[in-house]
């Protein structure tokens, strides 16, 4: 089932309702996409979440004569290919922990290390001003170029280089705070 050209046109202009009704005709059908690739009902509902406010947040760049359901499906697919690369990177950083912790401790604790260590890295990088926790988050947890950021955010390159070289000596600083598995947690976290 597809929407007609007048939904899509007044959910542009900001229509609730007609973003209401996109959602309905299409969050099923990205959800089972999502499930079949993510392989988790949990990270398949956020994907979901995910491709529907950046479809709001972008909605006034859509183009109303192109195909909509193509437009949203290459949302999908992107977000799904963004959350299997932080799956990736974060099974990396665990791999590392766990090769780098002593022999003694037992897999449950390994991973009550790596949780913590994951909790006290995100709630440190939540406390960064708003502007410099945005500028992290779009070049650590999207992937995107100092330029794509400085372009999204409209600053220059180099308050992007600035705010992101703040942001990973607070976290430095915070994590060294702990403990040498904070140290090795944040040079995995951090790797490209």
């Amino acid at each position: 089932m597809s929407l007609n050209k007048n939904t899509v046109k007044h959910f542009i202009k900001g229509d609730l309702i007609a973003f209401d009704q996109i959602y309905y005709t299409y969050s099923k059908k990205i959800y089972h996409i999502g499930l079949g690739l993510l392989k988790d009902p949990d990270k398949a509902n956020e994907m979901v979440q995910d491709v529907f406010v950046t479809l709001w947040e972008k909605r006034g760049k859509i183009n109303p004569d192109l195909n909509f359901e193509n437009y949203l499906l290459t949302m999908a697919y992107n977000s799904i290919r963004k959350f299997l690369r932080n799956k990736k990177i974060e099974q990396k950083v665990k791999n590392e922990i766990l090769k780098n912790t002593p022999i003694e401790l037992s897999n449950t604790e390994n991973s009550v290390i790596y949780n913590d260590l994951l909790r006290l890295a995100q709630n440190s990088i939540e406390k960064m001003p708003l502007k410099r926790k945005m500028v992290y988050k779009l070049n650590r947890q999207q992937g995107m170029s100092i330029k794509e950021i400085s372009e999204k955010i409209g600053i220059s390159k180099r308050t992007v280089e600035g705010h992101l070289t703040k942001a990973l000596g607070y976290l430095k600083e915070e994590m060294a705070k702990y403990s040498l598995f904070s140290l090795l947690f944040l040079t995995c976290f951090f790797r490209g």
